[in-house]
């Protein structure tokens, strides 16, 4: 049954599997048989020993503390290379292992590993380097390490070009075709530690919080670091990650680590002109209660500041709008550090590419963001003018000399932006409100996480008789309790106009709870007034 209904961005495609159960409806929606259903309520986590290449870093690292050398963790600045770093600090202090580590400064340093920063770390004795999240692109740096004799471990999980690999020891998603091919730079991390420390929870913990931080597929072994590490959170593990909620009380799910814990994480990255962003791994690692809560409220004070400084940005950049297909807006009071926050808004807000970019002495500094369709790596490959480009289709990071600007402006002037057309349609899986019982509602969300490759059921749910309206945020959103008992959570303000006694409805099933009972809600997304 294809029915299509035409909503305010999309099409909605309704899907009627013709079952009265809705575990039937699961299975078959995810087109799994009772084996396979099984198999994804199994969160056990998959032997890092078969990762191609493992074996052989264990026995460098073994030999590095057999000989007791000195080995430098070298990270990146977001979230992702923060946890990473961190994750493997945790380890090497559990085997005694004479580590270091070390996170570029944003601004001065930029991304990735550069050879003065091994200068400085054979001046200090380091023989040994291990990166996480930024070493595929290091060639200069590794070559500087194979000419001075220093062991290097690259892990990481960035597209790379096997001409410029040049180490002792490669760990990396993409060798592999099993379970770990879609593991991020703490993905990684996480299995060379859990060789060495198998039941530690923590350093799950952290590689959850880093995979939903750079937006990694939910399947396969993400699934399992995701699940387990956010069980652990919530178990107590980690007082440095509770300590940034924002309310003592709030669960760690998958949405408050994306929108209250992973900003504050990125923050000390982007900032790093305010703060030393190898203090966030040091944040991590503490212990002392009192000393997590301090810096803890620092860090916050530090987020705050971001979130001020990007909407002043935004607001900026509202006023250089020209209106063209693709906008470029640059100002010498942009942070490098969140410009590309503030692209993203742009992008989103008005459905076109920005370029926002950071006037500095010489040159521009910036980020970009695309729109569906259109692949910026593919536009600007014919254009020369960048001093350095680097990003996938979506997103990238640039840099050039001013005197290129208007030479840019050109090339978008004379080349066409050519947009696939990509017309967004939603699926959606009609049922009856006497299937989302408490006890079939569980039972789906069993196989949760959902997310990027493994996304939550969209439910459309045919004549809802309304009993109750409670405003909630006065009066900004509304709880609707239905003569069924189920719970309809409207969180969209523009929804509230369109609430009548006889609702058709599109939303994702939940499960609150709240003064000891458990409850069916139905968080929603549409309300649809007419279908086709």
């Amino acid at each position: 049954m294809n029915v299509f209904y035409e909503g305010e961005f999309m099409k909605i495609n309704l899907l009627d599997y013709q079952s009265s159960s809705l575990h039937d409806i699961v299975k078959k929606h995810y087109q799994l048989d009772d084996q396979s259903f099984e198999e994804l309520l199994d969160f056990t986590m998959s032997d890092p020993l078969d990762i191609q290449n493992m074996k052989e870093c264990l026995q460098i690292l073994q030999d590095i503390q057999r000989k007791k050398e000195k080995i430098l963790i070298c990270g990146d600045y977001d979230c992702d290379g923060i946890c990473a770093t961190a994750i493997l600090c945790i380890a090497f202090e559990a085997i005694q292992l004479d580590y270091g580590f070390y996170i570029p400064h944003r601004i001065q340093e930029g991304y990735g590993l550069s050879v003065e920063t091994l200068k400085k770390a054979l001046d200090k004795g380091y023989t040994n380097i291990i990166t996480v999240d930024n070493g595929v692109g290091c060639k200069d740096a590794m070559q500087f390490a194979k000419e001075n004799k220093m062991r290097f471990i690259l892990t990481d999980h960035h597209k790379y070009d096997m001409d410029n690999i040049n180490c002792d020891c490669m760990i990396h998603p993409f060798l592999n075709d099993d379970a770990f091919k879609n593991c991020c730079g703490a993905g990684m991390a996480l299995q060379v530690a859990r060789c060495f420390i198998p039941d530690n929870k923590e350093i799950v913990a952290l590689a959850a919080i880093a995979t939903l931080a750079d937006c990694m597929p939910v399947t396969q072994e993400n699934r399992k670091i995701i699940k387990n590490g956010i069980d652990y959170l919530n178990d107590g593990c980690c007082p440095a990650i509770h300590a940034l909620k924002n309310k003592p009380e709030d669960i760690l799910d998958m949405k408050t680590i994306t929108y209250s814990i992973i900003p504050k994480i990125n923050s000390m990255g982007r900032l790093a002109d305010k703060v030393n962003t190898n203090n966030a791994v040091r944040y991590l690692l503490l212990k002392d209660n009192n000393t997590i809560l301090n810096v803890a409220a620092q860090i916050n004070q530090l987020n705050d500041e971001r979130k001020q400084m990007t909407s002043s940005m935004e607001k900026t950049a509202l006023g250089e709008i020209e209106n063209v297909p693709f906008e470029i807006i640059c100002h010498k009071d942009f942070h490098e550090g969140i410009v590309g926050l503030v692209a993203s808004k742009m992008a989103s807000q008005f459905n076109r590419p920005f370029l926002i970019l950071s006037e500095l002495e010489d040159e521009y500094k910036g980020s970009m963001r695309s729109i569906e369709g259109f692949d910026l790596v593919d536009y600007f490959k014919e254009f020369d003018g960048f001093s350095s480009f680097g990003g996938h289709a979506q997103a990238a990071g640039v840099s050039l000399k001013k005197e290129k600007l208007q030479e840019l402006k050109n090339y978008i002037q004379t080349h066409e932006m050519k947009i696939e057309d990509s017309e967004k349609t939603m699926d959606a899986v009609l049922v009856d409100e006497e299937m989302l019982s408490l006890q079939e509602v569980s039972e789906y969300l069993k196989i949760a996480p959902f997310g990027n490759g493994f996304e939550e059921i969209n439910f459309y749910i045919d004549s809802i008789h309304i009993r109750q309206r409670i405003p909630l945020s006065n009066g900004r959103f509304m709880k609707i309790i239905s003569y069924g008992g189920i719970e309809y959570l409207l969180f969209k303000s523009s929804l509230l106009e369109k609430v009548k006694e006889d609702m058709k409805v599109i939303g994702k099933l939940k499960i609150s709870y709240f003064k000891g009972q458990y409850q069916v809600n139905v968080i929603v997304d549409e309300i649809i007034e007419d279908y086709i």
